[in-house]
C-alpha cells in the first residue's frame, strides 16, 4: 500500500446517518475512488464475515470500497446509529480488513471523536486536507491497534466471552480445552463450535497465537532468558517453544529479540544509554 499521504486524496462528505424505525433500509454502492467508513455509534447491525453472519454494535468501523455495499441489515428493535466518512482514495488497497474495532472500552472516546468529527467538518474551522488525514489516521489506528484482551468486538456469547477471558488471565499456565469448556460451562463441542462461528479458529490455535504474542512483546522488551519467557507463556517444554514460535514468526526467539529490543537492555532490566 502507499503511503497515507499519497493514498489519501481527501475527506468528501461526513455525516450522521440514524436507520429508520422500521429497519427498512436500501443499501449504497459505493462510486469508484471512494473508500466508505461507518462508524458505529448504537444500536445492532447484521454483517456476514467469512461466510457466517454475526451482530455488530457500538464501537464496529466497517471499511467499504468501490463496488460494495453499505450495511443495511438491523432490527426495528435496535436500528443501528452511524458516523459516515467518504474517503477519496487513489488506490483499492484495503489496509485493514473490512470489519474492523474502536480499540477502546471507554464509549466516551468513541463519542468524542464523532461528536469532534461533525463539528470541525462542517463548522469548515479546519484545513480540509489536515481534517482528512486526522479522521483517516484516527480511524485507522483503532482499527490496527491490538485488541486482543476484548470480548466484547462483537455482541459476544457469554459462554465465549468467559472463555477469551480465562485464557488472557491464564496465559502464563498450560490451558486444556476440558477446562476452558469447564470454566465456560458449556461442552467441549459447544465451545469448539463457538470458538469457529466467531473467531473462525479452534480454542487450542487460538489459545497458541496468544501465547506466542505474549512471548514476542516480553522478547521485545526485556533481558529475560528465553527459557524464563517460554515458562511464562505457558510453555513447559523449551524446544516445543522454540519450535511453535519460529514456525509463526519465521525467525527463532532470539533473532526476534535483536531485531526488535528498542534498547540494550541488561539483565536487571535497566536502561543504559
Amino acid at each position: 500500500m502507499q503511503d497515507l499521504a499519497s493514498r489519501l486524496k481527501g475527506l468528501k462528505h461526513l455525516g450522521f446517518y440514524a436507520a429508520p424505525d422500521d429497519a427498512k433500509i436500501t443499501p449504497v454502492q459505493i462510486p469508484e475512488n471512494i473508500e466508505l467508513v461507518e462508524l458505529i455509534t448504537g444500536g445492532e447491525v447484521f454483517f456476514e464475515v467469512n461466510g457466517n453472519e454475526k451482530t455488530f454494535g457500538k464501537g464496529t468501523i466497517f471499511w467499504h470500497q468501490t463496488g460494495e455495499h453499505t450495511i443495511y441489515r438491523t432490527t426495528s428493535e435496535r436500528p443501528y446509529r452511524c458516523i459516515v466518512f467518504g474517503f477519496s482514495v487513489s488506490d483499492l488497497d484495503r489496509p485493514v480488513p473490512r470489519v474492523s474495532f474502536w480499540n477502546s472500552d471507554a464509549n466516551t472516546d468513541l463519542e468524542r471523536f464523532a461528536s469532534e468529527c461533525l463539528h470541525l467538518f462542517h463548522s469548515q474551522r479546519l484545513d480540509m486536507d489536515v481534517l482528512s488525514l486526522y479522521t483517516y489516521s484516527t480511524l485507522l489506528r483503532h482499527a490496527m491497534a491490538a485488541n486482543a484482551n476484548s470480548s466484547n468486538r462483537w455482541n459476544c456469547p457469554e459462554p465465549l466471552g468467559l472463555a477469551l477471558a480465562y485464557i488472557h488471565n491464564n496465559i502464563e499456565k498450560k490451558i486444556p480445552v476440558a477446562v476452558l469448556s469447564r470454566n465456560s460451562r458449556i461442552s467441549q463441542a459447544q465451545l469448539f463450535k463457538l470458538f469457529r462461528t466467531h473467531l473462525n479458529v479452534t480454542p487450542h490455535n487460538y489459545i497458541l497465537s496468544q501465547q506466542l504474542l505474549q512471548a514476542r512483546t516480553i522478547l521485545a522488551g526485556t533481558s529475560l532468558p528465553i527459557k524464563v519467557i517460554a515458562s511464562k507463556c505457558g510453555f513447559e517444554n523449551l524446544e516445543v517453544f522454540y519450535r511453535r514460535f519460529r514456525g509463526e514468526s519465521g525467525i527463532p526467539p532470539g533473532e526476534y529479540r535483536r531485531k526488535h529490543l528498542p534498547y540494550h537492555l541488561p539483565k536487571n532490566n535497566q536502561i543504559t544509554g
